[in-house]
């Protein structure tokens, strides 16, 4: 991905976020001079505001993230009999002080993959991400395989799968792979290996939910920036699902 393309995807996905898409509706709102609008832009700036403060709430982001966490509930368990390269796919790093450390995220996926890597034997561990040297440093002396380059999800199936290809030139001889990431992006990354690796066996192994099954209470339903920050992330997430989903079918 060049620089241009980093920064419109990056411009894109904040003109699209919760806050953007306020900050966005209001102005057209404001601005637009047509006579009907002009009538209701009191009673539409109110609605627009009621639908922000919705969003900025603990009960939306979690029931978008509790939507796509149960879609991951249809992928493919893993095959019992052959060999398997855990891939954890790379969830970002974050800066503490002069040195990068794994975020909570990343994290989360790590303690994951190296917990199914103790409990499989002859299974292998590998990286995949610009951030993946930091998750390396994170997991210490465990063995590992590194994909240090892809810088989305499509990149990191695309470039893990080149790289395994390289190791295992015989398919047949190749062993499943299991892709390691949050569970609410597990749909996504699978319907890009569908694709991207075809020639492989693929499942995949997600980390624990981050919606804990608890009974809702008055809180959550109070606007707070944890609440906006959840459901952006999800609603992110569900974006760049129907965004990945368009170019499978189109491809095929």
């Amino acid at each position: 991905m060049t620089q241009a393309a980093y920064f419109f995807s990056t411009l894109l996905t904040a003109l699209l976020s919760p806050l953007g898409l306020f900050l966005g509706a209001n102005v057209l709102t404001m601005t637009v001079p047509l006579s009907w609008l002009k009538k209701r832009r009191r009673g539409i700036a109110l609605l627009l505001t009621l639908l922000f403060a919705f969003a900025c709430t603990d009960f939306c982001g979690k029931t978008l993230l509790s939507f796509l966490e149960r879609l991951a509930e249809r992928q493919p368990a893993l095959n019992g009999q052959k060999s398997v390269v855990f891939v954890v796919l790379g969830g970002g790093a974050v800066a503490e002080g002069d040195i990068y450390q794994p975020s909570i995220s990343s994290q989360r996926r790590l303690r994951r993959a190296r917990k199914l890597a103790d409990e499989r034997r002859g299974s292998t561990l590998m990286l995949s991400g610009i951030e993946a040297p930091v998750m390396a440093r994170w997991l210490g002396d465990t063995p590992f395989l590194m994909e240090p380059y892809s810088l989305n999800t499509r990149e990191n199936v695309r470039e893990s799968a080149k790289l395994l290809r390289r190791l295992y030139p015989d398919e047949k001889a190749r062993p499943a792979v299991c892709l390691v990431t949050d569970r609410f992006h597990t749909t996504r990354a699978m319907l890009c290996a569908r694709s991207l690796m075809a020639d492989f066996e693929v499942c995949a192994s997600p980390a624990p939910s981050l919606v804990r099954s608890s009974q809702w209470r008055l809180f959550h339903f109070i606007p707070t920036g944890a609440g906006l920050a959840v459901t952006s992330m999800a609603w992110r997430e569900m974006l760049a699902l129907m965004r990945d989903w368009l170019k499978e079918i189109s491809l095929t």
